[in-house]
């Protein structure tokens, strides 16, 4: 137990991982009042989200309640899935070093580290009422965030998100309104009284979060918001944000027993729309970065397939295969967005004989479009391979229809990714020389290391989970 100044935190003290985030925002305000040195702030944000991330991995396999009847539980599942939120979140924070839009970079750092504070809170939090407090605390300052460079484009980036954001903070209230109408508690897995109204509430829960996922067709804030605003922040709210909101409704939906039969036919139509429109559309795009926000879309759709194992043997499989894959796509389109702090000019023509002008960060970015793909010897391609086998190995046909979708569309995605590849390398284009981005040289080599080491990542996952909360296993 951690003691401060000789008065103990009691179960709190399992919750340190989050507070020193906020420790470091703080921090961050208080050297911003002598100094708005980019590089310093910079250093203090990537430093206390780096040590958040060692403190999250030392609670291993921990499985404890803070307090009795706690709305929170901290769970291997929870902190594992911090950790794939922490990792793209930090390559964020050190991609502001080289982005230098803002002459308040103190406070950009902190209102990063406040964001990522409150995810850490939603993924552990199991009640809808702290949910929705940790979820609005991750919007707000993302809010913020998103307009920070105060030109044209991010401030419509922003005003887009703001509307739709607030649409969706509306859409969620009714849901839980409506859930605890039908429950009589805020507490997930509780069993429905009312099952019309449950049903109802769910369904509109569904639409809530699926507003911040970005699944189809509720995308269309997404592509212009990732499109407008920064690239530190189109990384972070691509990534981190979404794998949060993810791991919130694996939380929610896979404790809804009395949903399931609904669950699973919404949700398949909601991946097979969403990764066909994303991959379509991403085929049409000649600007590079409009391109990997329309993937984005894609990947949302590859991610919504896990709700398909609810109830059944798979679960267990299914989240040890959406954290390996959350950890690939938060390396992949992490490092993809900061890649394109070294263009000016994001059309596909201005990437033309980048091989020549260098090699390292041409291969790099190269590996990290095939890893979003699904290129055998990336970890994309082991986290999708085996999300679609736990997702199969439910035996159902709607499964099957599933994932013969997915397939396709990966094949399909191929196109696009490939297009980009090929002017870099075999395209002639200006000699304007390229600098190295070492945080998109760093992603595509672990995504290259674990792609061939997955065997390490796939056994500590599973030791991680091994004290699954009982209601994301629900109805086995």
């Amino acid at each position: 137990m951690i003691t401060i100044t000789g008065y103990g935190l009691g179960n709190y003290a399992d919750l340190w991982n989050i507070y020193v985030l906020f420790l470091g925002a703080f921090v961050a305000l208080l050297v911003s009042m002598f100094s708005e040195n980019r590089i310093v702030h910079v250093a203090i944000g990537a430093v206390f989200a780096f040590t958040s991330l060692v403190m999250t991995l030392m609670l291993g396999n921990l499985f404890a309640g803070v307090g009795t009847g706690s709305p929170i539980m901290i769970s291997g599942f929870s902190s594992l899935l911090f950790v794939t939120i922490l990792i793209p979140a930090i390559m964020s924070v050190l991609g502001m070093s080289s982005f230098p839009k803002t002459n308040k970079p103190g406070l950009m750092v902190a209102i990063f580290l406040i964001s990522l504070g409150f995810m850490g809170l939603a993924v552990s939090s199991y009640n809808l009422l702290f949910i929705f407090l940790a979820f609005e605390g991750v919007s707000i300052p993302t809010y913020v965030i998103t307009a920070f460079g105060k030109n044209d484009s991010e401030l419509e980036s922003s005003i887009k998100y703001f509307i739709v954001g607030a649409f969706s903070t509306g859409l969620i209230i009714f849901g839980i309104s409506l859930y605890y109408i039908a429950t009589g508690s805020l507490y997930l897995g509780t069993v429905s009284r009312f099952n019309e109204i449950y049903v109802l509430g769910m369904g509109i829960l569904i639409f809530g979060f699926g507003f911040k996922l970005a699944i189809f067709p509720l995308q269309g804030w997404a592509i212009d918001t990732y499109t407008g605003t920064s690239n530190p922040v189109s990384s972070l709210l691509s990534t981190s944000s979404k794998i949060m909101t993810l791991g919130v409704m694996m939380n929610i939906f896979l404790s809804s027993v009395n949903f399931f039969g609904y669950l699973k036919p919404v949700f398949a139509i909601i991946a097979i729309l969403t990764m066909t429109f994303g991959n379509l559309v991403a085929i049409s795009q000649k600007n590079v970065k409009r391109m990997l926000a329309y993937s984005s879309i894609a990947q949302a759709g590859y991610l919504s397939t896990v709700f398909l194992v609810a109830g059944t043997g798979a679960v267990t499989l299914a989240i040890i295969s959406i954290l390996m894959y959350a950890m690939a796509y938060g390396l992949m389109k992490g490092g993809s967005f900061i890649a394109m702090n070294n263009f000016d000019n994001y059309d596909l023509e201005n990437f033309s004989g980048l091989w020549k002008r260098n090699p390292l960060f041409a291969a790099s970015f190269s590996i990290l479009l095939l890893s979003l793909a699904g290129f055998p010897g990336t970890l994309g391609f082991i986290g999708k391979y085996f999300l679609f086998l736990s997702v199969i190995s439910t035996g159902t046909v709607l499964a099957y229809i599933v994932i013969i979708f997915a397939v396709l569309n990966s094949v399909l995605s191929f196109y696009y990714y490939g297009r980009v590849i090929m002017y870099m390398f075999w395209k002639k284009g200006n000699s304007k020389p390229v600098s190295s981005n070492y945080i998109t040289i760093a992603a595509a080599a672990i995504t290259v290391i674990f792609g061939v080491l997955w065997f390490a990542l796939y056994s500590y996952a599973s030791g991680m989970i091994v004290h699954l909360p009982a209601i994301l296993a629900g109805g086995i």
